[in-house]
């Protein structure tokens, strides 16, 4: 204030410290003023929530409608896929029925000739009334060189389950099993026939049952002491209930033993011998050629039965081979 003397500091005692000054503004020392809590209010339009929504649902369906499209996508692309390698599968079975149709009509020539050749020799083996029992060792021989129809690989990684007829694959292996027991028949009979040895003693076993089968047996009885014993002659018929009995002497006749008294002439009569019932006796000199024979028969029923499921496999496999001309 003007004429007023200004007031000389006041002094501070030793060892205390001077009270800070006041600040010059006012307002300064006064707290900072806290924030008042704000309220904050959402206000929230109906329409704009609701095309919110819709956008969300059509995204929606535009991501269903993308995800039908991928997988129809997918099935198309298996689809396709699957029916091509359907159609390749299938043209390869057609190809595999015809490879096997070729080898079976190739192979259906083979087995006739060797049917025809085991009723050539069949032929000349049957007995007959005037005929002479031989070996036809020509017909044997051709049979020996037919080579077997299959070789093993023939029927070998084929597709027979895509092939139409199930019975188709069963005639196909039983046809193929039986060339196999046919081939291995004949070459038994070659060796019991063509072997070196084997044609003399063969033609020999022949002869005789020749005339095992064209001739007739008997026994003429005879008495010797209290025995009664009999003989094996050859028998020829004559008149009724009459027989001419062929001795190294002479023919002589007798009459039929029919369960009449023969005690005090035994040797008048003649009794039958059945030569199936004794033909381990009478036909000891045949054994080799009966067995060849047999062998003839079993051949030869082996060789028809092969062309009966012949003939059906060649027609079930003509059938497939000519889907290939349909497609």
């Amino acid at each position: 204030m003007p004429g007023s003397a200004s007031m000389p500091p006041r002094s501070v005692p030793p060892g205390q410290m001077r009270a800070p000054m006041a600040p010059a503004d006012p307002f300064a020392a006064a707290p900072a003023p806290v924030a008042a809590a704000q309220e904050v209010r959402l206000v929230i339009d109906q329409g704009a929530v609701d095309d919110a929504e819709v956008g969300r649902k059509g995204a929606g369906k535009v991501a269903v409608a993308l995800s039908v499209a991928a997988v129809v996508g997918i099935l198309v692309g298996w689809f396709v896929g699957s029916t091509w390698r359907e159609r390749q599968l299938f043209d390869l079975a057609l190809q595999d029925a015809k490879d096997v149709y070729g080898s079976v009509n190739t192979a259906s020539n083979t087995v006739t000739k060797a049917s025809k050749l085991l009723d050539q020799a069949l032929k000349a083996a049957a007995p007959a009334p005037g005929k002479t029992v031989e070996v036809d060792f020509k017909a044997i021989e051709e049979l020996r060189a037919l080579e077997k129809p299959f070789p093993a690989d023939t029927f070998s990684r084929k597709r027979y389950g895509a092939f139409a007829e199930p019975g188709t694959v069963d005639s196909l292996f039983l046809y193929y099993n039986n060339t196999n027991l046919l081939w291995a028949k004949i070459a038994v009979i070659a060796a019991k026939a063509l072997s070196p040895n084997a044609r003399e003693a063969l033609t020999k076993a022949a002869k005789a049952a020749g005339e095992l089968a064209s001739t007739e047996y008997g026994c003429v009885p005879f008495k010797d002491g209290d025995a009664f014993r009999c003989g094996i002659v050859s028998v020829k018929p004559g008149e009724e209930g009459k027989v001419s009995v062929i001795t190294r002497a002479a023919t002589l006749e007798k009459t039929l033993f029919a369960g009449q008294a023969i005690a005090d002439k035994p040797s008048d009569v003649v009794i039958m011998i059945d030569k199936g019932r004794s033909n381990e006796i009478l036909g000891a000199a045949t054994d080799k050629f009966q067995s060849y024979a047999r062998d003839l028969m079993e051949a030869k029923t082996l060789a028809d039965q092969t062309g009966q499921v012949q003939g059906q496999l060649i027609q079930q496999l003509g059938n497939i081979a000519k889907l290939s001309s349909l497609n």
